[in-house]
């Protein structure tokens, strides 16, 4: 496949990715997702899906809360991956090249995106007032697509312009930089993985958060391995809680008598 055939095929995957404003929350943006989807571009879906869960593991913490929006994960890694198959790199360089890519593109898309989002919540206003449902939805539906959209030619071009240039970077950089970059690349999914965990971990959930990590380090259990035990434990633990598990008592729990005094009805 031609350089600039692969150009517009990861372009149009990158504008694709805004259906999640018509489609809802489909994952379509999400990198395990977009690894695949770029390396059957590339011509190597194997090797974009491990780039691809590289990334999200990145990822995995980035979350928009509040005022906050995470790096643009569309554009960090269709051209993370892209340009480091392309280069003959593996995940690491994928990470090296998507994480700065992302951040830039948050900037440019914040500048472009949300005036025009604004544009259209004025449009919506005057439907709502108008009554006019279908204009509504239309205009909700279409924004996503106009202010998002916006930034995905940067995907195409980024990589037309950029793929001999990183693949002759990439063949002169120093073996202890592409060392540092391994280690970096290294880091960051745990990082990634650590910010998610802070969201989720609780006292009572932390003991088996590491029992299965340790379980799957030294006894070579696979983690599907533990996912069945956990399911096994859960349905154990469930019953228990509600009287009905295997190791619940077979007596009745024995009730105790409240008095209500004079106004006791019952």
């Amino acid at each position: 496949m031609s350089l600039a055939m692969q150009a517009v095929l990861l372009g149009i995957l990158g504008f694709l990715t805004n259906f999640e404003w018509f489609l809802g929350t489909c994952m379509i943006q999400r990198p395990i997702i977009l690894g695949s989807l770029t390396g059957l571009i590339m011509g190597d879906v194997a090797t974009g899906t491990i780039m691809g869960a590289t990334m999200e593991l990145a990822f995995a913490g980035a979350a928009s809360i509040g005022a906050y929006d995470p790096p643009d994960m569309v554009s960090g890694t269709i051209l993370g991956v892209a340009l480091a198959m392309k280069a003959g790199a593996g995940p690491e360089m994928a990470l090296t090249i998507g994480l700065p890519v992302a951040s830039v593109v948050l900037a440019i898309s914040n500048v472009t995106g949300y005036p025009i989002l604004q544009l259209f919540a004025h449009l919506m206003d005057r439907d709502v007032a108008q009554g006019k449902d279908k204009a509504f939805q239309f205009h909700f539906v279409i924004s996503g697509f106009i202010a998002w959209g916006v930034t995905s030619p940067i995907i195409p071009i980024a990589y037309y312009l950029g793929a001999d240039k990183v693949t002759g970077i990439v063949n002169v950089i120093p073996e202890f930089v592409q060392t540092g970059m391994e280690i970096a690349g290294g880091l960051l999914p745990a990082m990634g993985f650590a910010m998610l965990a802070q969201t989720i971990m609780k006292k009572k959930l932390a003991p088996f958060f590491f029992i299965g990590y340790f379980i799957v380090a030294y006894s070579g259990v696979s983690t599907t391995g533990v996912s069945l035990f956990a399911i096994l434990i859960l349905a154990a633990m469930f019953g228990l809680t509600n009287g009905t598990g295997m190791f619940a008592s077979s007596q009745p729990a024995a009730v105790e008598e409240l008095e209500g005094g004079d106004f006791d009805e019952f």
